[in-house]
């Protein structure tokens, strides 16, 4: 009894166990194949050889006890051509050995698996949708987060939803851990908008009714800029990333050549802050952000006009 999991989905393929009556053994896939084959039997040749030859010897025998009796066409006998071909199987069977049984491994197919994976940064969910061929029954999941390189790995709230979809949160704590080792990671020189690739590994263990099996997937985002631009009189400072951002906000009136505010302001992850300048009434101002991400000083500024 055993299963396997079809390849392509994901980042990280899958795992086979296939049970053995006293627990479950990995083993590995062949194509969609599990190759697998048992030894029911076997005879030494120190045994069958000698027997072997003692059946030729036998058969020799009586053709020549007939022969005496006048057998004119022994050669055409049915037993001469029997023990040729035992001859040429046994001649076969001890050069070849058993490399010819392993040429010959029977290919079972077994009914597969396939996981359709998903990331929602918003919602800090990673999903799989198990599609179970009407052969198995998702029982129950557990998921964890697995950094490379590192021989730990933190478990993360799982649930099941529908009987076949796996849905694992991950929380800010992990934002954050990935955030500090990024820092610490030397950044190439970065253009004006800021994009760099993450990824955070997540393990999911599924038990099914006839078997277990594991798989891995990568929750891909990136990250980057702040972003500010003009609503109405306000100017709005979104972060869109998953770890807060803090900022320093400065307003110039341009006008009078001045700067009306400064202020720091801590952006929550995934959220906006708000800068109403009609506080200010009419005029021309100029919003300056400025903020630190990935160890790097950006700025941002957007000019507008409030009426």
């Amino acid at each position: 009894m055993g299963l396997y999991v079809l390849n392509g989905n994901g980042v990280n393929g899958g795992s086979v166990l296939v049970g053995n009556g006293n627990g479950w053994t990995r083993v590995g896939l062949n194509g969609n194949h599990v190759r697998l084959y048992s030894v029911v039997a076997s005879l030494p040749i120190y045994i069958w050889l000698p027997l072997l030859t003692l059946y030729f010897a036998l058969i020799a025998y009586i053709l020549l006890r007939e022969v005496e009796r006048g057998y004119v066409q022994p050669l055409r006998d049915s037993r001469v051509l029997g023990v040729a071909i035992l001859i040429a199987i046994s001649i076969n069977s001890i050069l070849v050995g058993a490399l010819y049984v392993d040429q010959a491994t029977p290919r079972y197919s077994l009914p597969g698996i396939s996981v359709e994976w998903g990331f929602n940064l918003e919602n800090s969910t990673v999903s799989a949708k198990l599609l179970l061929s009407d052969f198995y029954i998702l029982q129950s999941a557990t998921c964890s987060y697995s950094p490379i390189g590192a021989n730990t790995s933190y478990p993360l709230e799982t649930i099941i939803v529908g009987g076949d979809t796996v849905i694992a949160t991950i929380p800010n704590t992990i934002y954050e851990q990935v955030y500090k080792s990024r820092v610490l990671d030397q950044i190439p020189p970065i253009p004006a908008n800021l994009s760099v690739y993450e990824a955070i590994p997540v393990k999911c263990m599924f038990t099914l009714d006839k078997g277990v099996f594991e798989a891995s997937y990568l929750a891909v985002f990136y990250w980057r800029d702040l972003i500010v631009h003009v609503v109405e009189s306000s100017v709005v400072v979104d972060n869109p990333n998953p770890v807060g951002v803090n900022a320093s906000i400065y307003v110039v009136d341009l006008e009078r050549g001045r700067l009306l505010n400064s202020t720091s302001v801590f952006v929550e992850p995934l959220s906006s802050v708000w800068i109403d300048l009609g506080l200010y009434g009419a005029g021309v101002y100029r919003v300056i952000v400025q903020y630190n991400l990935l160890g790097l000083v950006r700025t941002r500024v957007v000019e507008t006009v409030v009426s």
